[in-house]
């Protein structure tokens, strides 16, 4: 099918290119435009549909497999148990806000902190809260987290496209502890979970994700004041089992502040790719 799409756009283009020649102005610019007003994906979520912009194909492959790339990280935050108060969910790493947006649905009394940097799918993410009502659920950190309470550091892209993932603050690293070449490159303030605790612009999560790919041990260094505190109670963190180092610090972590080791999981997609075998979905509780 993408070849398919490839030859009805080359003709496009070719269309676009004459009307250029004798009208003065082209034709598929506008298609953008078309694109953005029509490409949404309605997905039902505890009886609710919950509708989602998909103007690409990354972006739709997201959606689609909402319920089955990581059924891990769906079951984990079926299980968020509150007593009274209302829960908190941070979703480091939140892409186009398909966690956030589960979440949010799934618990009636929940605040969610969507932490993601990349300005491409902050287009997405924003679009996402905003035409299923849930601004008032969700907030969003666009501030990049690490090992430090002040930084203005380089923003790493590994590609131009919304909904994209391989992106990494400060180390352009991958998820494999291998470093990238960046497509796209910005400076922007980044902080640590501990300074954004200290100086109170959050509540103190119950439950913590963290999905970044490839400074998953940075940002729970920044944290240990947060590991800590007992109100927080489970944590759920992508490793890479190959990335040694970073397996190794993040366990050394767990075990420092009192964590206990429940699961890995991932799809069955993974269990044979020879590049996503490794890497599960780590969860740890008190």
């Amino acid at each position: 099918m993408r070849k398919i799409s490839y030859l009805f756009y080359k003709i496009l283009r070719l269309l676009d290119f004459f009307f250029k020649i004798f009208k003065k102005d082209g034709v598929l610019i506008w298609f953008n435009d078309f694109i953005n007003k029509d490409f949404y994906i309605t997905k039902n979520i505890n009886s609710e549909k919950v509708i989602f912009f998909t103007p690409n194909q990354i972006i739709k492959w997201r959606v689609d497999t909402l319920f089955t790339k990581e059924p891990e990280t769906i079951e984990w935050i079926n299980n968020f148990k509150s007593k009274k108060n209302k829960i908190t969910f941070w979703d480091i790493g939140a892409n186009i806000g398909l966690y956030s947006l589960y979440a949010s649905k799934i618990h009636n009394q929940i605040e969610v902190i969507s932490f993601e940097p990349s300005t491409s799918n902050l287009r997405v993410l924003s679009r996402n809260i905003s035409i299923n009502k849930m601004n008032k659920k969700i907030s969003i950190c666009q501030i990049p987290l690490g090992n430090y309470d002040k930084a203005n550091l380089t923003m790493h892209e590994s590609d131009f496209t919304e909904g994209w993932s391989m992106n990494t603050f400060g180390k352009p690293i991958n998820f494999e502890g291998d470093l990238f070449e960046s497509k796209q490159k910005y400076n922007i303030f980044g902080t640590s979970i501990d300074f954004l605790l200290s100086n109170k612009f959050y509540n103190t999560p119950d439950y913590l994700k963290i999905d970044v790919d490839g400074i998953e041990d940075e940002i729970l260094l920044g944290g240990e004041k947060l590991l800590s505190d007992h109100k927080l109670k489970s944590i759920s963190v992508e490793l890479n089992e190959n990335f040694k180092s970073q397996f190794e610090k993040v366990n050394i972590l767990m075990k420092k502040h009192s964590f206990q080791f429940k699961q890995k999981k991932h799809a069955k997609i993974f269990d044979k790719n020879n590049k996503f075998s490794s890497v599960y979905n780590y969860i740890f509780e008190r």
